[in-house]
Order: structure tokens, then sequence, then C-alpha cells
């Protein structure tokens, strides 16, 4: 236990001497809204799902709206710098039937096309594909409701896809 206190305490020491040294400088900026993206020059692509309604394993719902992309970017010197090399931002609008809950996720379900992993908070998802193709595959991973065993047996419930809208 002591071990993983200090552990943390040196990883939270080394982000914060980061912050320091490269202030205004951060690494995978995302938007948190389509009209932020477009606010700062990234082109942005709509994508529509096959399915948007979902009744969860925990007998709760949640519904998707069209989703939105952006370039990656970075900040140098306080500035935004769109970065395609680090693949895009496929956003994923959702309202829960029960907010402050996490009982599902979605992943690209091409994990030969995953930059990085997910992101999820309250009412959006961020993916993040290396490329960004005309129908984009998603998968609707769930909470296994069998409190032993929770997140580590996830239940991979549904598989979406998104068609781009061509302007």
């Amino acid at each position: 236990m002591k071990l993983l206190k200090l552990l943390f305490i040196i990883i939270l020491g080394l982000l914060t001497a980061c912050d320091f040294f490269h202030k205004g400088d951060r690494l995978f900026g995302h938007s948190k809204t389509r009209q932020e993206a477009l606010s700062n020059g990234s082109p942005v692509y709509l994508y529509v799902a096959d399915k948007n309604n979902f009744k969860l394993l925990d007998g709760t719902t949640l519904t998707t709206d069209t989703a939105w992309t952006e370039v990656s970017f970075t900040y140098k010197g306080g500035e935004r710098i769109l970065d395609s090399s680090y693949g895009f931002h496929f956003s994923i609008p959702f309202k829960k039937s029960v907010p402050n809950t996490f009982t599902f996720t979605f992943s690209l379900l091409d994990t030969t096309n995953r930059m990085f992993t997910n992101g999820i908070d309250e009412e959006l998802c961020q993916l993040c594909p290396f490329q960004l193709r005309d129908d984009m595959r998603v998968i609707l991973e769930q909470k296994d409701t069998d409190t032993s065993k929770g997140w580590t047996n996830p239940i991979l419930t549904d598989t979406i896809t998104y068609k781009r809208l061509i302007d």
C-alpha cells in the first residue's frame, strides 16, 4: 500500500512539473460540442446511427444523438494546432435516464483503427480513430449487472453503424 501511495505521489509530481514547464501546452485537446469544434477551425463531419434508443441491462434507457468528428489537436504557446497525425475525435452525444452512473461505454469495433481508448463523461463519449470512414461501427459495452463481476466482465450488447452525412 505504501508503494502505491509513493507511486501516486511521484506521478502527480511529474504531471505538476510538466504543467509548470510547459504552461499552456497540452496534448490531445478535444471540443465539448460540435459548435466549439467548428469555431476552432476543425472540419466537422456528421454521422447518423442506424439505431439511437437502447434499453440497458440495468433497466434504464440510453438515447444517442448525431455523432460528429473533429481533427485531433494540441496546444502550443496557447494556440490550437490541428494535427491529424494523432487521428480524430469521433464524438457521440447521449442522454441516459439515470445521471451520474457508469453502466455502459462505447468502443470502435475495428480495433486496428483505434488511436487511443475512448473517453466518456456524463453526456458525451469521444472515440479516437486513426481514420474516418464513411461507415463507422461502434459497439455498446455494458457493465455486468452481477455485482461480483461488474466491469471485469463487460457485456457487448449492440453494434451501431454510423453513416457519414455527405455535404
